[in-house]
């Protein structure tokens, strides 16, 4: 059986580091400000959700690069846990240098390298992470594009994406499903005991 052909992600994907979190204090009440909404890992949610961005001012416009596009995969530089597929285009949004955003060429499909990188990807960064013993593991721009990406055909690709894609929406469901039925209980349990003191 042939061998499954594999190709470096920095081969298929433009990886951007972000910008500097560092708040421009002597600039903050200078007129001419240009104000974006700013994503920074507390804002990615486990469910390929992002919540809401918080803004930054700066006295340069940012790069049209550095906007947050629809099909863009961003991963935490510190301790990456998940990966978030951003499925809209997030009008004037720039994202944190505590964030890596990996943007994939045509010939593949995003939702496939954001599942394989959530799934594979991450264990295999944090496995081969210098003094990974530590309490706070980091990627990097140079660890990803060395990452092997298996080179299955498109078609294959969009059925693993889609099914990923799914996969984040049931845990969404189910959690949300918990929640109610943990509310429920809690009701339940209140009515029944509230009036216990009533009764003789």
């Amino acid at each position: 059986m042939a061998a499954l052909k594999k190709v470096k992600l920095g081969k298929i994907a433009n990886i951007l580091n972000g910008l500097p979190d560092a708040r421009q204090h002597e600039i903050m009440y200078n007129a001419g400000l240009i104000t974006y909404n700013f994503i920074q890992p507390n804002h990615l949610g486990i469910h390929n959700d992002i919540h809401s961005a918080s803004e930054i001012k700066r006295q340069t416009p940012v790069s049209d690069g550095y906007f947050i596009r629809k099909n863009d995969i961003i991963l935490k530089r510190l301790n990456p846990d998940v990966a978030t597929l951003v499925r809209e285009d997030l009008a004037d949004t720039t994202f944190s240098s505590n964030l890596i955003v990996i943007r994939v060429f045509k010939a593949y499909f995003p939702a496939y390298i954001a599942c394989l990188l959530e799934n594979q990807g991450i264990a295999w960064l944090n496995g081969n992470i210098v003094g990974s013993g530590a309490a706070v593991k980091s990627i990097s721009v140079k660890s990803l594009a060395a990452l092997d990406i298996p080179a299955v055909e498109y078609k294959k690709q969009m059925a693993l994406g889609r099914i990923w894609l799914l996969h984040k929406k049931r845990k969404r469901l189910l959690g949300e499903l918990i929640a109610e039925d943990q509310q429920l209980m809690a009701s339940v349990i209140k009515s029944v005991t509230a009036n216990t003191g009533e009764e003789h």
